[in-house]
């Protein structure tokens, strides 16, 4: 059906038409990927810092908390034997909580003087 001469013609510019089409799909992946490194950079950089400073506060709450509770249990063996059931143990009293607070006394002395 093609005229004589024309086949040369013609599969050049298919070629050129499928280039042409891989080049714009391409632009389209690398104009996404620079749309999306801002975010992505915001989010490394803005959001972690922001959830690490907000969790860490919480977790030495919750260490507070757990001071004044005990937390150790002796489970009664036998059937139905579980926690619910099992005998409070009281800490040892003062001594650990000392340590701890020394501890978070070096703690605070450390960041203060890397601060």
């Amino acid at each position: 059906m093609n005229d004589p001469g024309l086949d040369e013609p013609i599969q050049e510019t298919s070629k050129d038409v499928e280039q042409d089409r891989k080049d714009e799909l391409e632009f389209q992946k690398e104009d996404e990927q620079a749309f999306l490194n801002p975010s992505r950079w915001w989010f490394a950089s803005t959001a972690f810092p922001l959830l690490a400073g907000t969790f860490g506060p919480m977790a030495s709450a919750f260490s507070v908390c757990a001071l004044s509770e005990n937390w150790r249990v002796i489970v009664p063996h036998g059937p139905g034997g579980n926690e619910a059931h099992g005998i409070d143990v009281k800490d040892p009293g003062c001594s650990g909580r000392i340590l701890q607070l020394l501890g978070s006394i070096s703690l605070l002395k450390f960041q203060l003087a890397h601060g």
